[in-house]
């Protein structure tokens, strides 16, 4: 991994373990405001809602301007929003907030894939994808558990203090030690990707379709596991906390490993194969009936999504046109976003009108669909490269 890469990841890190203390303990801060199951849905939709409605702008414009600008940008909105946190007092306030946080996650995430896609040597895709993902997940990973020992031993303010903390460093990491990326095609406007020709793309679709599974399955795993949890064992939030990061844990230490394996195998096989495990496990979720249990399954749904994550975004790459990569990366994290904006609180009235369980057994069959719909758009076009030997030279970086 080269210098520019490992500040990136660096910084993700950081960043991403600052939102993991805060975020799986939303759902249960919220209901001392009295938040019922579709109020907890609404809150993540707003969430998702306004990084939905920006990410295609962001993605697009980064294409044009440069991608350091964005990410710094977003940095300092995710330490406003931990201020933002401590001064919230109600639920209206904390769905701001919350709206406000997807500000910065449409700044930060699909900026930082495009990247990574604009350095990644042909050929390499799938491996400096896996890179990446490991420090971004890893941030994730350690986050629940860090923010459950935290809120057990001090509150959810101290959680809200160490967001701001995090991202703050990892905006002064950037700033100093980050380059900007410095691609003579992308200054040409006519190499400019269309939406036609993104739209138009069948592995592209095909991955959109993956990450709207990939959304459902998220949507259960941060908002509704926790809750689930509760319900059927009286845990502390420690444990939920290690619930959760056991997932995104065992997803990242796949993504270096599984990453190189999709430069050499046909990556809408390792979709396919991640995601079916993930739909079966999360449909088995209501079964569990120890904490052991549900480590289990929520282990299975982490390993499922770390085979198939790295191969996605391989594919991604791979079939970006012109110098679109920022809108392509962006264009997927929509997809992702739109899901998480009207799943929550769908999957809230579910919950209101019928039971936990039937959240999980229709997330489960709806991640199946998306699976197979994938592997229809993208098996012919998901091959390895021939050749793994002839390696295009890197961009060059600007100071």
């Amino acid at each position: 991994m080269n210098r520019p890469l490992f500040v990136l990841s660096l910084a993700l890190f950081a960043t991403m373990l600052g939102n993991g203390v805060v975020i799986p303990f939303i759902p249960i801060y919220a209901q001392e405001f009295g938040a019922s199951g579709v109020a907890v849905g609404i809150l993540f939709g707003a969430h998702s809602a306004s990084r939905t409605f920006l990410l295609p702008l962001i993605g697009r414009a980064s294409d044009r301007r440069g991608r350091k600008a964005f990410l710094l940008w977003g940095l300092f909105f995710y330490a406003l929003t931990s201020v933002a946190y401590l001064l919230a007092n109600s639920l209206l306030a904390l769905i701001l907030v919350m709206a406000l946080q997807g500000v910065a996650t449409a700044m930060v995430q699909p900026v930082s894939m495009a990247y990574v896609g604009d350095l990644t040597p042909k050929g390499q895709e799938g491996a400096y994808a896996g890179y990446v993902n490991t420090a971004f997940l890893g941030g994730v990973a350690g986050g629940p558990v860090l923010g459950g020992v935290i809120k057990d031993l001090y509150s959810m303010q101290a959680s809200f203090i160490l967001l701001g903390i995090l991202s703050l460093l990892s905006l002064l990491l950037l700033f100093f030690f980050l380059p900007e990326v410095q691609k003579p095609q992308a200054a040409h406007k006519k190499d400019e990707a269309s939406w036609r020709e993104i739209l138009s793309s069948r592995p592209i679709l095909g991955v959109a379709l993956f990450r709207v599974g990939y959304a459902l399955s998220s949507t259960l795993i941060w908002i509704f596991v926790p809750l689930l949890s509760a319900s059927l064992l009286p845990l502390k939030t420690s444990q939920v906390g290690l619930l959760i990061s056991l997932n995104v844990l065992i997803s990242a230490l796949l993504q270096a490993p599984c990453g190189r394996l999709s430069d050499r195998m046909n990556k809408a096989v390792l979709i396919s194969a991640g995601s079916l495990l993930s739909a079966v496990s999360l449909a088995a979720f209501p079964l569990a009936s120890t904490f052991g249990h549900l480590l289990v399954l929520n282990a299975l749904v982490g390993a499922g999504f770390g085979l198939a994550y790295p191969a996605h975004m391989a594919l991604a790459m791979e079939h970006t046109p012109g110098s679109g990569m920022g809108t392509v990366m962006s264009t997927l994290l929509t997809v992702h976003s739109f899901g998480m904006t009207i799943a929550p609180p769908i999957f809230g009235m579910v919950v209101d009108y019928y039971n936990l369980g039937s959240v999980f057994y229709g997330a489960g069959l709806l991640c199946g669909v998306c699976t197979i719909g994938c592997y229809l758009l993208t098996h012919n076009a998901a091959v390895p490269p021939q050749s793994m030997q002839t390696v295009e030279k890197e961009p060059t970086v600007a100071d």
